[in-house]
């Protein structure tokens, strides 16, 4: 037994440690229910339902795959939108060859189990410019952040079109006024007569 002088010994009577025990009940039970639940055990409690994507199918027979009946089959943004993100490349296929566009998104949505618009997105930057999309993928699967591909930086809008309005008509412009220079009015070093 430890001995305490008179006047420092703690207050041992039953009534008071009864008391105690009943006030940090609650709160032990608390601390228990909040642990329980934060390890994953909690009573009852369920995760959240995620929702679900509207992924597409695939025929084995055709080689082709099949949009979902629940996909709403909307870009998020429309080919002069993948031309200002991604350039001349990704614009040129979702004009001019719709159906190998389609079927690449909705590749990219069955094999990634993503949504229309991380598809769009990816499928750009890979026509943009498939080896550093690549290179971002191998870098995402070791560990580095998501590259969000529908996001359109001002920065590189604006040089876009200034390239689109200005430099490549100034360019073709300058192609062009030359050939015509050599073709109608050859100068002394072309050879006459042939």
């Amino acid at each position: 037994l430890l001995c305490w002088p008179p006047s420092s010994r703690p207050n041992t009577s039953p009534s008071i440690i009864m008391t105690r025990m009943l006030s940090t009940k609650p709160l032990l039970l608390f601390l228990l229910a909040s642990a329980g639940s934060a390890l994953g055990f909690g009573l009852g409690k369920r995760k959240a339902a995620t929702p679900r994507l509207p992924l597409p199918t695939y025929d084995a027979e055709t080689n082709r795959y099949t949009a979902s009946p629940d996909d709403d089959l909307a870009y998020p943004y429309d080919a002069v939108g993948a031309a200002l993100r991604h350039g001349p490349s990704p614009f040129f296929t979702r004009t001019f060859n719709r159906d190998e566009y389609e079927q690449g998104v909705l590749k990219y949505m069955y094999s990634a189990k993503c949504d229309r618009a991380e598809a769009t997105g990816n499928v750009d930057a890979k026509l943009n410019n498939a080896m550093d999309w690549a290179y971002q993928k191998m870098e995402e699967k070791n560990g580095k952040p998501k590259v969000d591909y529908t996001r359109l930086d001002k920065k590189q809008a604006a040089l876009t079109a200034i390239w689109a309005l200005g430099i490549t008509p100034l360019g073709i412009n300058v192609i062009l006024s030359t050939v015509d220079q050599f073709v109608n009015n050859p100068g002394p070093s072309v050879i006459k007569g042939l």
